[in-house]
């Protein structure tokens, strides 16, 4: 058998088992990435060759980043700021929805999707049941705003921080070319899911809020110290992004600087770490690796340069959509490790320069960050589906699904016009 060939069938195979979760998504990545390395080495490929596939950036700023976000987590900063809000609002379901909303977007600039849905979902189930408020609009809202957050900052989404290190983007590139249009996507975002489901966000009890004038955000925090410390150690880190040229440096200093001041022995805060995502990620990089070693990725952008006739808007809008789609059915990571190297093969085959090729990463970013959302079994939407129980509420499964759908689909119609924007103004 042809060793594309081979490769090719083992890369369908694994993105086959993470689609049907029949057994981990780690598992997979890294059974496909044995297998894969088997037939390599075996057709004269050498280990230095396949471990260079592994690209080490963006595992250090995951590694870093995840570990920072539970030292604050454990020291209360999110939570402090989530019963603050709830006082503000006055219990107000429709300004905490808001609020919330909002505040879930901000989050997913600078922390990973998950982790954020983690803290907003215990943060939503806590006031909600304290208010007696059916929640199920609440984690839509949280759904669709840590995809539009997500999307335009580069330690947003795992796909983002793999697409930068391929293309060379850095933190404060991110803040220039997406700043103001990531808070029109927020703001049409907000305004859509609020108007859908606007029925849905009423107490139950009108008089629940009277009961929680005694809550003191201040109960949330364990040490007022610590609190204000890390407080500022996390604008010092998101300044350091901006400034510094090498995220993973910054991710990883921030990371030594947050265990440090914690006082908490190094293979405790290592424990947080998302190794699952290390290992799926370092996986598939492997696997993309040999895509492109036996010559697959080169065929494939042929046919997007044939298709789109060598233009650089229907190229992009093209890996958008793939992006979009595949990760709707495998999630983001395995599309970014494949679509990035893909748009370089483009720009290259085509002779784009930096500056000019960038709406092509754009689109694969784009789509790989708000495909996951429309995804019912996608690492962050699973995660919220699991908090929400669907009985006794008037929003059912199928209409949750349905909104979010709909909302996206307005998101990634709002990229691809930024998209074709830009190309025609540059």
């Amino acid at each position: 058998m042809e060793l594309w060939l081979l490769i090719l069938i083992i890369f369908l195979l694994t993105v086959l088992l993470i689609a049907a979760r029949v057994i981990h998504h780690t598992s997979a990545a890294l059974f496909g990435a044995v297998l894969a390395s088997i037939a390599l080495i075996m057709n004269g490929f050498s280990d230095q060759e396949i471990l260079a596939m592994i690209r080490l950036e963006p595992i250090l700023v995951i590694t870093g980043m995840t570990v920072v976000a539970e030292v604050m987590r454990g020291a209360g900063v999110f939570q402090f700021l989530a019963v603050y809000f709830v006082r503000l609002t006055r219990g107000n379901p429709k300004k905490l929805f808001v609020i919330f909303f909002l505040l879930t977007a901000l989050l997913s600039t600078v922390l990973l999707n998950s982790v954020v849905i983690l803290i907003m979902g215990y943060l939503v189930i806590l006031t909600c049941y304290a208010l007696e408020i059916k929640p199920h609009g609440f984690f839509l809202g949280e759904l669709l705003a840590v995809g539009a957050g997500g999307a335009f900052t580069l330690i947003g989404t795992t796909p983002n921080i793999i697409i930068a290190d391929y293309a060379g983007f850095g933190f404060d590139y991110y803040m220039t070319r997406f700043g103001i249009f990531a808070l029109l996507v927020i703001a049409v975002s907000l305004v859509a899911v609020y108007y859908m489901i606007r029925s849905q966000l009423t107490a139950v009890d009108p008089k629940a809020y009277d009961r929680l004038m005694d809550l003191d955000p201040w109960m949330m925090v364990p040490n007022r110290r610590l609190f204000w410390v890390y407080a500022g150690l996390f604008v010092l880190l998101i300044a350091a992004f901006v400034l510094f040229p090498q995220p993973y440096v910054v991710a990883i200093g921030g990371m030594t600087v947050f265990m440090t001041v914690s006082h908490s022995e190094p293979r405790t805060s290592l424990r947080d770490i998302e190794w699952d995502i290390i290992f799926f990620i370092g996986g598939l990089f492997i696997l993309s690796g040999a895509l492109e070693l036996v010559g697959i990725l080169t065929v494939i952008s042929d046919v997007i340069i044939s298709a789109s006739g060598g233009q650089l808007i229907p190229a992009s809008l093209m890996l958008l959509l793939g992006a979009w789609a595949g990760t709707f059915i495998i999630g983001g990571p395995p599309i970014a490790t494949v679509f990035a190297p893909l748009a370089i093969d483009v720009a290259t085959v085509m002779g784009w320069p930096i500056g000019i090729r960038d709406p092509l990463f754009w689109g694969v970013g784009f789509g790989a960050a708000l495909g996951g959302v429309a995804a019912p079994f996608g690492s962050v939407p699973l995660i919220v589906l699991s908090m929400v129980n669907f009985k006794d509420s008037k929003m059912s499964w199928r209409k949750f699904l349905i909104i979010a759908i709909l909302v996206n689909i307005i998101q990634i119609a709002l990229c691809s016009i930024y998209i074709v924007l830009f190309v025609l103004f540059i």
